[in-house]
């Protein structure tokens, strides 16, 4: 009863609850009820770097939180951050660096750009399987579908082997079934290799053991408004160099390991950002804009970000605030014909240009 969470429709918490987990989105929910939130003494963030929409709101809103409140502990966590950047935004906090226990990773690259990350995710896959010692393979593909079609690849190619050893093949996305994603967790059969191929949620979010080899296809998929049709789209992107950092520390965690990347050293140095865009600057921001102004803030320009919106889009928050369109934005289309139309929550407007 002293330890609860509170996830998005569920919430397993008492008044005897001392210590509860939950997600950034619930956090944010609860400062719409309480904006200094008192119930709190301590406020522990983790996996600060992965930049999420609701956790850059929530940096902007506890900073202004813990200027008032001395009572109140805010602690910033993450394994891969820019330490200096969130230190310097709230106002030059210390940092403290926890030294990691993880053990030694070999991180061998590939010696020419990869054409086919499938492919060739498969071909290693299948080499590790047959030729090197014990341990489980963490394979990171960007999708559902890339990670169904190279479960099906292992499994094809393995059954041309003859007496091939066994290999458990478990997926994990997010639109699998729960009970199916918990099968990743258990050991695998006597004399059976297990190979997990999964999203970048096993970056961070849930730690396999047993996992020695792991192979980087380097890419992932990120959420990213597109302008012209209005709505936010799944793209695939290349991963980032504190992604592949976190990818290659699944490797060491119970033992020495040994990370594959498919992608070349010059490919990791220029093509690669040293951490991933801020969500808040490649995604739709109107629903932050109402949720920031439910919460009182009266200048969203001058509302603390870490990464500001792109320029872009300051006329359209002016315009936001303006009487005519407070309760505004669901979508903003600009037609073929010139014609600016906006559906708001209240009313339907249509405004005629030249």
């Amino acid at each position: 009863q002293e330890v609860g969470y509170a996830i998005r429709f569920e919430d397993c918490t008492s008044k005897k609850t001392v210590i509860k987990y939950m997600t950034d989105g619930i956090l944010l929910r609860e400062t719409l009820r309480e904006s200094d939130v008192d119930h709190y003494s301590c406020i522990v963030m983790d996996e600060a770097h992965e930049r999420s929409l609701n956790t850059d709101v929530l940096f902007g809103i506890l900073r202004d939180v813990v200027a008032r409140r001395n009572d109140l502990k805010l602690i910033v966590t993450s394994a891969t951050m820019d330490a200096g950047k969130f230190s310097d935004f709230f106002g030059g906090v210390p940092i403290y660096n926890i030294p990691g226990r993880t053990f030694p990773v070999d991180v061998p690259w590939a010696k020419s750009t990869v054409e086919d990350y499938v492919e060739s995710a498969v071909k290693q896959a299948l080499q590790v399987h047959l030729s090197m010692d014990e341990g489980d393979i963490l394979i990171f593909m960007p999708g559902q579908e890339a990670i169904e079609v190279t479960c099906d690849e292992i499994r094809t190619r393995l059954d041309e082997v003859d007496e091939s050893p066994a290999l458990a093949l478990l997926p994990i996305y997010s639109q699998l079934p729960s009970d199916l994603q918990s099968k990743i967790f258990e050991k695998a059969p006597e004399g059976c290799r297990k190979c997990v191929v999964a999203t970048n949620i096993a970056e961070t979010s849930l730690t396999l053991d047993g996992i020695k080899y792991v192979i980087d296809a380097g890419y992932c998929k990120l959420k990213v408004f597109n302008p012209k049709i209005g709505m936010d789209s799944l793209q695939v992107y290349p991963i980032s160099q504190a992604n592949a950092n976190q990818r290659s520390g699944r490797a060491g965690r119970t033992g020495a390991g040994t990370a594959f990347r498919l992608y070349t050293l010059s490919q990791y140095k220029s093509e690669m950002l040293l951490t991933t865009v801020p969500e808040i600057q490649r995604t739709n921001l109107s629903n932050v804009v109402l949720l920031l102004k439910s919460l009182n803030v009266d200048d969203l320009l001058k509302f603390h970000f870490m990464d500001p919106p792109p320029q872009v889009i300051k006329p359209l928050i002016k315009m936001f605030l303006s009487k005519l369109f407070y309760r505004i934005i669901c979508l903003i289309q600009c037609t073929r014909y010139g014609s600016l139309m906006l559906w708001t929550t209240q009313a339907n407007l249509l405004i005629k240009g030249d």
